[in-house]
């Protein structure tokens, strides 16, 4: 005979009765699902509490990057000098480092106050060319509610063309913004160059030990993939502007070498870097004739063309490529969310994300077979 738990019911004329092993399952049951409703909503909470944290460290992580993409950099050029140099890599680091800041302090010397000047110039001419247009428009019936279309399109975009030439023009009248930003940059890239074997072991003890050797080889091919893409860009932002100089000398520009400078490093970020650099460039051109202004617009087309057609292909027979759409997706999406940092950074950004997403995910989980980007 089994034994059974009765109780009573009051109000109801029926006895409601329960196997004692039948309510110990019951119970069982419901004690398991409180507890995964609780870790369900402590994991929640914890996701919740550290994307907030790393929202408001957004600035700060952003920098530690830089600094490491810089740091990328002297690397990737200590190793290109170790074919010829019987030096250790720290040594190596050092070399490249004296030989970075010496072409710098001595274009700095020759060319700097030409180009400061003519930065401070480019400022002036750009707020001149700016009214110069509005007023135009001003005095047309059709421009003028173009005009009131435009401003209220552009103030209501994240990255509207204003915007970004309000940043751009206030980064180049600062030397790039803020100078502490740029050491911080600097400091972090050199010491993890110098020596960057401390700041790994330590990334990977954060990781289970059975782990660490697969985190090893993803942290190996992200730093392969992003030297490939700094290469490229490199040679990319050189070749730029080299020929929006030559461009802009054949069509008797001024300031030639302030938009020469700004074109090749506004290049960094592609596609949306060489539209802000077309901004100014036809703004000062204005001030001087409609004439000129078609002129330059024929100059940075044909320098595109040249970059998409020519020095793009060749360079990335060894660099980095990306779809246009994933590239230009992340900048926007980088750039609405962080400003100008996020949008200069977005695109290696992007490189190590699919990297990593491509080894752990596509390789390990799904078991495809897939090559990373860089290799």
């Amino acid at each position: 005979m089994q034994n059974f738990n009765c109780i009573e019911c009051i109000g109801i004329n029926f006895i409601k009765c329960m196997p004692y092993q039948a309510k110990g399952e019951a119970m069982s049951s419901d004690s398991n699902y409180i507890r995964r409703l609780l870790a369900t909503i402590g994991i929640t909470a914890l996701a919740i509490g550290l994307f907030m944290l790393l929202w408001q460290l957004s600035y700060v992580l952003l920098l530690i990057f830089g600094g490491i993409l810089f740091g990328v950099f002297l690397i990737g050029l200590a190793s290109l000098l170790q074919r010829w140099l019987p030096l250790p890599r720290w040594g190596l680091v050092m070399l490249v480092t004296a030989t970075v800041l010496g072409l710098l302090i001595l274009a700095g010397y020759l060319v700097g106050p030409a180009i400061m000047d003519q930065l401070l110039q480019l400022r002036e001419q750009i707020t001149g060319g700016v009214k110069q247009l509005e007023g135009y428009l001003k005095g047309k019936e059709w421009g003028e509610a173009l005009l009131q279309w435009a401003q209220g399109q552009w103030q209501q975009a994240p990255l509207s063309p204003r915007k970004l030439m309000g940043e751009v023009s206030g980064v180049f009248s600062t030397l790039f913004g803020s100078l502490a930003d740029i050491f911080v940059i600097l400091f972090i890239g050199f010491y993890l160059a110098l020596h960057p074997e401390p700041y790994k072991k330590g990334l990977l003890f954060l990781f289970p030990s059975d782990k660490r050797r697969r985190i090893n080889e993803v942290m190996h091919s992200v730093y392969y993939a992003l030297k490939l893409w700094l290469m490229g860009r490199a040679t990319s932002m050189i070749v730029v502007g080299l020929l929006t100089a030559l461009g802009l000398w054949l069509i008797d520009m001024k300031l030639i070498m302030a938009l020469a400078l700004l074109a090749g490093l506004l290049s960094f970020v592609p596609f949306i870097g060489p539209i802000a650099a077309l901004i100014p460039a036809v703004l000062v051109a204005l001030l001087n004739s409609p004439t000129q202004a078609a002129y330059v617009l024929v100059v940075y087309g044909v320098v595109q063309v040249l970059e998409s057609n020519v020095i793009t292909p060749f360079v990335q027979r060894t660099a980095v490529a990306l779809p246009p759409a994933v590239m230009l997706g992340g900048q926007l999406l980088m750039g609405a969310m962080f400003g100008i940092h996020g949008l200069a950074l977005s695109t290696p950004l992007l490189v190590s994300i699919i990297v990593t997403v491509q080894m752990l995910y596509i390789r390990n989980v799904l078991k495809e077979k897939i090559q990373p980007l860089g290799q």
